[in-house]
């Protein structure tokens, strides 16, 4: 498992397993992996994805089956909604929720709007 850069490239190995499995004829054996955000944070980037690489090789056969899965890590979204009717020259009251997905709190951030009729954007500390 690594991270991958929007520009494609990967960055190195931050997690490896490997597992021996009998399988039997006509059967199919699962393998499953958690890997928690503690754990890839810190290699990854606001625009990364996570580039998961599984090989495999029969024994019987000498044959190899590899295939890769990259996962597009989703950013939360902000939600506006508008609290009163918007009427032109009146201020209207918008209600923006954001909601933290992470196991640890979020320091530092701001919020910032901009909109017609907005003279002076000032960012809100949260």
């Amino acid at each position: 498992l690594c991270s991958v850069r929007y520009t494609g490239v990967a960055g190195a190995a931050f997690r490896q397993e490997q597992h021996r499995r009998t399988v039997p004829p006509g059967q199919e054996e699962t393998v499953t992996m958690t890997v928690t955000y503690a754990e890839y944070q810190p290699h990854v980037g606001d625009q990364d994805a996570l580039k998961l690489t599984v090989a495999g090789a029969i024994k019987e056969t000498g044959q190899v089956l590899a295939k890769e899965l990259r996962v597009r890590l989703h950013t939360p979204e902000l939600t506006l909604t508008l609290l009163g009717p918007a009427v032109v020259g009146q201020e209207v009251p918008i209600q923006v929720v954001f909601q933290n997905p992470l196991p640890e709190p979020l320091t530092g951030a701001s919020l910032r709007m901009e909109g017609a009729g907005i003279a002076c954007p000032k960012p809100v500390s949260l």
